[in-house]
Formats: C-alpha cells, sequence, structure tokens
C-alpha cells in the first residue's frame, strides 16, 4: 500500500516537472489569448496583457472605439499572410483541389461573347393641322394729283379697285411604328488591348453567307478581366460602350429594301 502511494506520487512530481519545462520553453505560447480590438498587435491599449480599465464612454469615446476597431482590423487583414495550401491535406484526401491560379489575358488572346440583345419599339402618333386664309378688301377712296387745284380725291370710273383672296390648308398625318429585334449568337473576340487598370478592348468580326444569303457581325467594345468566366465566355450586357453592327444581304434584303425613288420622296417630303 505505502509502495503504491509512492510510486502514484513520482507520476505526479515528474508530470508536474514536464508542464513546468514545456512552460519555461514555450513562453509565446502560453501568453493569455485577448481579443480586444482598442490596440494594435492583440495587447490592450494600456500595454501588456491586463485588461483595460473600465470608465465612463461618451460619444467620442465611441468614435474613438470604432476608429480603432477599424484601424485594428485593416492592420490584421494586412499583416495576415496568404494561407499556404495543406499539402498533406491535397496528397490524401479525395476531395481537396487546389484553386488554380486565375488566368491573366493578354493582348491577342480570344474571349468568346455571349450576345443576348432585344429590342421592343413602338410608337403611335397621329397629327391633324387645319388652316384658313381669307382676304377681301376694296379700295374706295384715294387722291390724285390736279394741275389747278393740287391733291384732290380721285374718281373711280370703272369701279372700286377690290381684291378676294380664300386659302384653305388641311392636313392630316397618321404614323405607326411597331418593332422587335432580337440577337442571339456567338461570336469570338480578339483582345486588342489590355488598360492600365486591367479591363480589356475587344474586337470581333462574324461573316456567314449561305446560298447567297449572309449576315456580318462587328462588335466592339469593353469589359472587365474579372468578369470573364472560367470557360472563357463574357456576355454582351457586361461590355461598357458596345458597338454591334448587324448587315444583312441577300435577296430577302433586297426585297424589303425601298427604292431610290421612294427613299428620294420620302427626303424632299414634297406633299
Amino acid at each position: 500500500m505505502r509502495a503504491a502511494w509512492y510510486r502514484r506520487d513520482s507520476l505526479g512530481m515528474l508530470l508536474g516537472m514536464a508542464t513546468c519545462w514545456l512552460l519555461g520553453a514555450c513562453p509565446d505560447r502560453v501568453v493569455a489569448q485577448n481579443n480586444s480590438l482598442l490596440g494594435a498587435g492583440g495587447r490592450s491599449a494600456n500595454g501588456g496583457g491586463q485588461p483595460p480599465v473600465a470608465r465612463t464612454a461618451t460619444a467620442g469615446d465611441d468614435a474613438d472605439v470604432f476608429r480603432g476597431a477599424a484601424d485594428a482590423r485593416a492592420a490584421l487583414h494586412a499583416d495576415r499572410p496568404e494561407p499556404r495550401p495543406n499539402a498533406t491535406l491535397l496528397r490524401w484526401s479525395p476531395l481537396a483541389v487546389q484553386s488554380p491560379d486565375p488566368e491573366k489575358i493578354k493582348v491577342h488572346d480570344l474571349v468568346t461573347i455571349i450576345i443576348r440583345e432585344s429590342k421592343t419599339a413602338k410608337t403611335d402618333s397621329k397629327l391633324e393641322s387645319k388652316r384658313d386664309w381669307k382676304l377681301d378688301s376694296s379700295l374706295d377712296k384715294w387722291i390724285r394729283l390736279s394741275d389747278r387745284n393740287g391733291l384732290v380725291p380721285a374718281e373711280f370710273e370703272a369701279g372700286n379697285p377690290a381684291a378676294a383672296f380664300n386659302f384653305q390648308n388641311d392636313y392630316n398625318g397618321d404614323g405607326k411604328y411597331d418593332r422587335k429585334d432580337e440577337l442571339v449568337t456567338r461570336v469570338t473576340a480578339r483582345v486588342i488591348d489590355v488598360k492600365p487598370n486591367g479591363n480589356l478592348v475587344l474586337e470581333a468580326t462574324k461573316e456567314i453567307n449561305m446560298d447567297d444569303e449572309g449576315y456580318t457581325i462587328t462588335l466592339t467594345g469593353e469589359c472587365r478581366a474579372a468578369d470573364v468566366t472560367a470557360d472563357n465566355t463574357v456576355l454582351s450586357t457586361q461590355i461598357a460602350d458596345p458597338v454591334i453592327l448587324v448587315q444583312h444581304t441577300g435577296a430577302v434584303r433586297d426585297a424589303t429594301r425601298r427604292g431610290w425613288i421612294m427613299r428620294a420622296l420620302d427626303l424632299l417630303r414634297l406633299f
């Protein structure tokens, strides 16, 4: 019984000595954690690891608290290094996948643009104009020059001079415009320039001809490099200052196109 107690007491002393030796060899691991954001480097504002002295808070103190917290968070993110990949996890885990580095797009690289543009316009206008102009006048009195008496009243032997004029102009105009356009296609553009802020300047031309019918699409614009997805595509709605030109050729286009006489009459607007 005495021997068992002696062995248990000796084992406890050995464990205590080992614990003290570990604490003395690793002093940086036994510092109490301080989550206060009022000081830099995880320490309180009054220095050391002691808690701050409580005092009455005012409006200025609240502003200082929020400003100090924001500065501490900024310093924390600035000093925090990028997390290194866990080599052991990537080696043995069947699910862990190391994220690839973002691809840097350079000049002359190709980017696919998904064009989804639709436009609906509807206009209905009506104009009615009416103008009447009527003039009816006669000359009843006039003067003439006499050799004996000077100015004397004139006599109209053939009757009083008169003028009558009547003008009437009626105009009715009715116009209606209803149009719906939709363009859905893909076109591959070439990067012709990379701005200092990383924006990409794109230019694309696509021409298709089928049985004497064809169309040509020309597109230019600027987009952010972050908008280019992993499959190297970008939507046309994410392009700044887009210029999309679509020109059709063929018999269908010729049938729906007005002749030059009609275009000249619409330009002159004679009636």
